[in-house]
């Protein structure tokens, strides 16, 4: 400012200390040897950070929105909704313990992670093994900001939760057998049952069994049907030799016009309406367990497969899964199996007799 008046000395010399404050962290960050713009120098004046730390929320809609972009590739949409509802629980968490909408990377640690632990299932009311997946979607995405460097340490190195083992209902031959013959009323009830039989002999889940197509239906190298398709969860191949009674309810839906004119194989309902119906079906036959359509894969798995003698390693891969610890999941010892394991030893000890004292006590 021109002038000789105190303003004008007072104004011009308080741009000469910020000139000079300007020059001294110019020369700072210079020496720092890292590239800088003026942004920089402004911040560093005002006492900012130079590369704020990146938040939560950061890294979350980070992964999130790369993993849309994968659907139908790498993803399947029930990860998405499975992320969304992580997502949604944690920000009422960090609203009722920390007022606040977000939180940087460099606070979360044990103690955190512990304590959302505890309000997952105390506070929002899920069950332990849902509390588990839950967490699970936080520990992905914050070593994923470990490893893109946007966090020095990973505070889940100490952290471990355990699934509960869950029983899942499974049906045994018999109670397939009953299902198979049994006329039910409503017609619809007939479709459902029919569908959920397919996946007890094909082992497909009810997204990949409604996709089918005559392309999936291929000549194996053995000379007989096989259905080879793709998980609609994972990706994942699926090569499944067509046992006769999944070849009968196929032929016998061939002109269904809920097929959509041929082009699928299966009559076309929506998940919730076969689970729906299934519940129906239970009570129909009076029986006390809790069904849904993803029990045709523990059926599959249990029942036509490893309790008639095929290895663990054969049901992983006609169920799809990466590893054998997916299908140890599914696999139950059915007592028909013990009791068929246990036949040669029942006849070698059969005939023994014990040489026991004749005095009690």
């Amino acid at each position: 400012m021109s002038g000789n008046k105190a303003v004008a000395q007072e104004t011009n010399g308080w741009l000469e200390t910020l000139n000079a404050r300007a020059f001294v962290c110019r020369q700072e960050l210079y020496a720092a040897g890292k590239p800088f713009t003026p942004t920089h120098i402004r911040k560093l004046m005002q006492g900012e950070e130079l590369n704020p730390s990146k938040t939560l929320y950061d890294v979350w809609d980070y992964h999130f929105n790369q993993i849309c972009s994968l659907v139908g590739k790498d993803y399947a949409v029930s990860t998405i909704k499975k992320y969304k509802t992580a997502r949604n629980a944690m920000k009422k968490y960090l609203k009722l313990r920390y007022k606040a909408d977000d939180i940087k990377l460099d606070q979360l640690d044990f103690q955190f992670i512990r304590e959302y632990e505890v309000y997952l299932k105390a506070d929002y009311n899920v069950k332990n093994n849902t509390a588990v997946q839950m967490v699970r979607k936080v520990r992905t995405v914050v070593r994923l900001a470990y490893e893109l460097g946007w966090i020095q340490r990973n505070p889940f190195l100490a952290h471990r939760m355990k699934l509960d083992e869950v029983h899942r209902d499974y049906l045994t031959s018999d109670e397939m057998r009953q299902m198979s013959v049994k006329k039910f009323h409503p017609p619809r009830l007939n479709i459902v049952r029919d569908m959920f039989l397919f996946s007890c002999y094909t082992g497909l889940s009810y997204a990949d069994a409604v996709q089918l197509r005559q392309g999936d239906l291929i000549t194996g190298e053995d000379g007989d049907r096989w259905i080879q398709t793709n998980r609609i969860k994972n990706n994942n191949r699926v090569r499944v030799p067509l046992l006769e009674p999944a070849q009968q309810i196929i032929t016998h839906y061939q002109d269904h016009p809920r097929t959509a004119d041929g082009k699928f194989l299966l009559p076309r309902i929506s998940n919730q309406k076969a689970n729906a119906y299934l519940k129906e079906i239970i009570r129909s036959l009076g029986w006390q367990k809790n069904l849904t359509y993803h029990c045709a894969r523990h059926t599959f798995a249990t029942t036509v497969t490893l309790t008639n003698g095929v290895p663990i390693e054969t049901v992983g891969q006609m169920l799809g899964h990466k590893n054998i610890r997916s299908t140890q999941l599914y696999a139950r010892v059915t007592d028909t199996k013990i009791s068929r394991d246990m036949q040669p030893l029942k006849v070698r000890y059969q005939g023994q007799e014990l040489r026991l004292s004749s005095e009690v006590g």
